[in-house]
C-alpha cells in the first residue's frame, strides 16, 4: 500500500480571460498515488463521504502477449484530502476492464467489470463486493453470456436490487438481481440490435424504482467501412426491471473518424449521452452534438419532470470562446450526476485553453440557473505532458462524478499522453455554490 498526503502548494494560475466566466476550483487537482498506466477512473461516494476510486491497472505493451490489465481500488477516508491505495481487487482471471463502482447506504462497495479467464475464453461479466472499506474484495461471476462491451452498474439504497447493463448480441441486455445478488434473473435484451451497434454509456435507479440509462446507436456496417454514420443518442427507462422499455431520443448527429474541430488527427468522434435523477425524480440528460468533421462539438442538456414523457428544449452548458481559433470550444466526455432536491451536475472536457482540460458547472435548483464553468484540472505541472495549454489525451473513454450528501461534487478522470502510451488518473472536488 503506498499512501500520499496532499501539502500546500502555491501554484501560479493561467490569467482567466473576463469574457469566459469560469473560475478554477479552489483546490488543486490531485494525481492519485502510483497511478501511471492506469486507465478509466470510476468513482463512488460513501455514506460518511468516503471516496473511492477504482481504475484498470495496466501491465505490458497494448497487443503484446505480455499485456494485462487488472482491476485497483483507492480510497479516502477524509472527502478526498488524502487517499490511500492502490489495492487490487481480485487476482482471478485476465484484461479485466471496463469497471463500474457503487457504494450502498450501509457502505457495501461493489465493483462491476469485464474479464477473460484465458485466452480464447469468452469475456465473463464480474461483481466484486467489499465490507470493509475497500481494504479487501470477494468477486462472483455474474450468470451471463456474450459480454461484449462497457457494462454499467447501479445499485438501489439498501443493496438489495442490482442492474448491470451492458453491449451484447442480438442488442444492449439487462441483468438483474432483486436479492443482493444471491440469485440472478436471466438476462433481458433491451431492444434487438438489428444492424445497430449501442454502447450504454449510464445506468441508475431512480427514487420510484425504475431504471434509467443512456446509450448511443449506429450502424454496424458504416462502422466495420469506417465511414461517417448519423448517431441516435437514447434514454431508456423501465419500470419492470427491465421487461419493458420506454424509449426517448434525446439528439441525432454524425460519427467521423479524423478531421474534429482544433484536431484533424483526431481518431474517432461521436456524440455521447449521460443520465442522472436527482432524490425528487427530475431526469437530466446531458450530451454532446455536432454538425460533422471540423466544426466544434456543442455541450447539451435536457431535463424531464414526468418520468421521461416530455423533455424540455435542449439548453447549453457550457458556449467558452476559443481564442487561438476564433470559435466556440470542443466538448467531450460528458457526464452528469444528480443528488438531493434540483443538485445537478455536469463534468466534461473541453479545449478552450488550447490542448484538453476538465470542467464542471453545477445547479442547486434543478437546472434552472447556473453557476460559472469550473476548471477541474488546474494544475499545469505534475506530470511531463501537463502544460499551461491542459493535457493533450483524455486516457481512456470514460471517467466518473458523483455528488455527496452534503452538495460537494467529486470527478475522477485520466490524461496522458497522445496515442495511450500512458497516462495517470486525477482528482478534484468543489462544493456546490448556491446559483
Amino acid at each position: 500500500m503506498s499512501r500520499l498526503l496532499v501539502a500546500s502548494i502555491t501554484l501560479v494560475m493561467a490569467v482567466v480571460p473576463q469574457a469566459s466566466t469560469w473560475r478554477s476550483a479552489p483546490t488543486l487537482e490531485l494525481m492519485l498515488p502510483s497511478s501511471t498506466d492506469c486507465w478509466e477512473p470510476a468513482i463512488a461516494i460513501g455514506p460518511r463521504e468516503q471516496v473511492y476510486i477504482v481504475a484498470g491497472q495496466r501491465s505490458g505493451t497494448p497487443g503484446s502477449k505480455e499485456f494485462d490489465q487488472r482491476q485497483v481500488l483507492w480510497r479516502s477516508l477524509d472527502g478526498g484530502a488524502t487517499f490511500e491505495g492502490p489495492w487490487p481487487l481480485s487476482t482471478e482471471g485476465r484484461l479485466q476492464g471496463d469497471q463500474r463502482i457503487a457504494v450502498d447506504r450501509g457502505g457495501t462497495i461493489y465493483v462491476t467489470y469485464m474479464d477473460n479467464p484465458e485466452p480464447g475464453a469468452p469475456n465473463r461479466l464480474r461483481i466484486a463486493r467489499s465490507r470493509d472499506d475497500g481494504r479487501t474484495f470477494n468477486a462472483d461471476t455474474i450468470p451471463v453470456t456474450r459480454v461484449i462491451d462497457k457494462p454499467e452498474l447501479a445499485v438501489s439504497p439498501d443493496g438489495a436490487r442490482i442492474a448491470v447493463v451492458y453491449e451484447s448480441n442480438p442488442g444492449p441486455s439487462i441483468v438483474t438481481t432483486a436479492d443482493g445478488g444471491k440469485t440472478w434473473n436471466e438476462a433481458r435484451v433491451v431492444e434487438p440490435g438489428d444492424g445497430r451497434h449501442f454502447w450504454p454509456e449510464a445506468l441508475t435507479f431512480a427514487p420510484d424504482g425504475a431504471l434509467w440509462f443512456g446509450v448511443p446507436s449506429m450502424s454496424d456496417s458504416d462502422i466495420a467501412k469506417r465511414l461517417q454514420t448519423d448517431v441516435q443518442l437514447h434514454v431508456y427507462r423501465s419500470t419492470d426491471d427491465g421487461r419493458s422499455w420506454q424509449d426517448s431520443r434525446i439528439s441525432s448527429s454524425p460519427r467521423f473518424l479524423k478531421g474534429c474541430a482544433h484536431d484533424p488527427e483526431c481518431r474517432v468522434k461521436l456524440p455521447r449521452v449521460s443520465v442522472a435523477v436527482d432524490s425528487a425524480g427530475q431526469a437530466y440528460a446531458a450530451y454532446t452534438e455536432g454538425r460533422g468533421p471540423g466544426h466544434p462539438y456543442a455541450l447539451l442538456l435536457k431535463s424531464s419532470a414526468d418520468s421521461g414523457r416530455t423533455w424540455s428544449e435542449s439548453r447549453p452548458v457550457s458556449r467558452a470562446p476559443r481564442p487561438q481559433s476564433n470559435d466556440l470550444a470542443d466538448h467531450d466526455r460528458s457526464l452528469v450526476t444528480a443528488s438531493g432536491n434540483g443538485r445537478v451536475c455536469v463534468v466534461w472536457v473541453d479545449d478552450r485553453r488550447g490542448a484538453r482540460d476538465v470542467f464542471a458547472r453545477c445547479s442547486t435548483d434543478g437546472a434552472k440557473t447556473w453557476g460559472d464553468d469550473v476548471w477541474l484540472s488546474n494544475r499545469v505541472d505534475g506530470a511531463a505532458y501537463k502544460s499551461p495549454e491542459g493535457f493533450p489525451e483524455f486516457y481512456g473513454h470514460y471517467g466518473g462524478a458523483a455528488i455527496s450528501s452534503s452538495g460537494r461534487l467529486f470527478a475522477v478522470w485520466a490524461e496522458g499522453e497522445r496515442g495511450y502510451r500512458t497516462g495517470n488518473v486525477w482528482f478534484n472536488s468543489v462544493g456546490l455554490a448556491r446559483n
